[in-house]
């Protein structure tokens, strides 16, 4: 399937032509803490799935009010798009980008990465590269109303990605959502976080040799 999201807009409101009509009455439907924000650009995945060794499955990204001035700074913009259309970058998962601390995106994966990152033992560039997080939903939201069931034809795009990952055998493991990514491809169900609220990447919240296994993945020359 095709990149989707090479056809972007650059500016606000940012949804793809393909999503307008479903999102518009998806967001027409909900409550405003659970409305769609379309003033931020969608994140369906972060990082490079070339090189990417081992692959996260979240939910959406969320939104805090910080995420208004972080998609409208003309940097972090670009690195977005960059993102979104495949390009290399020397940081592939961007939230690990030292120049992009102050964003909510690297607030929020910088605590949760950060034990792995030190059992890894490599550099913040080289770990960037083999990481690759998969969001079911790629449009921002404060809260989730988000159904079971797929809402927009961009998310097939997300889901290709994850089979093609699968197939060529990377470890995958899910973070959050268990019914909606077992109904995308029941190998999603092999691997998860013990508790999906917290996210954080540790021992405690893996279960028996997990860790251990990701550690390896992401290491393995």
């Amino acid at each position: 399937m095709e990149n989707p999201w090479l056809v972007l807009s650059d500016s606000s409101p940012f949804v793809l032509e393909i999503d307008r009509a479903q999102i518009q009455t998806y967001n027409s439907e909900q409550p405003e803490s659970a409305k769609l924000v379309l003033e931020s650009i969608p994140e369906p995945f972060i990082g490079n799935p070339e090189t990417a060794r081992v692959v996260l499955l979240l939910l959406n990204p969320g939104h805090k009010s910080e995420d208004k001035d972080a998609h409208s700074n003309p940097r972090f913009k670009e690195i977005l798009f960059r993102n979104l259309q495949h390009v290399d970058q020397e940081f592939p998962f961007y939230p690990l980008n030292p120049a992009l601390s102050w964003t909510p995106s690297a607030r929020w994966w910088i605590p949760r990465t950060r034990q792995l990152i030190e059992a890894t033992g490599l550099s913040l560039t080289e770990f960037s590269k083999r990481l690759i997080v998969i969001e079911w939903f790629p449009y921002h939201s404060k809260n989730s109303g988000l159904p079971v069931s797929p809402i927009c034809d961009s998310q097939r795009y997300s889901f290709c990605l994850l089979k093609r990952l699968l197939d060529k055998g990377k470890l995958v493991v899910r973070m959050r959502s268990k019914s909606r990514w077992e109904q995308v491809d029941q190998r999603t169900s092999k691997h998860a976080l013990k508790n999906p609220r917290c996210g954080f990447i540790t021992k405690r919240n893996t279960e028996g040799l997990l860790f251990d296994r990701i550690t390896e993945a992401l290491t393995a020359r």
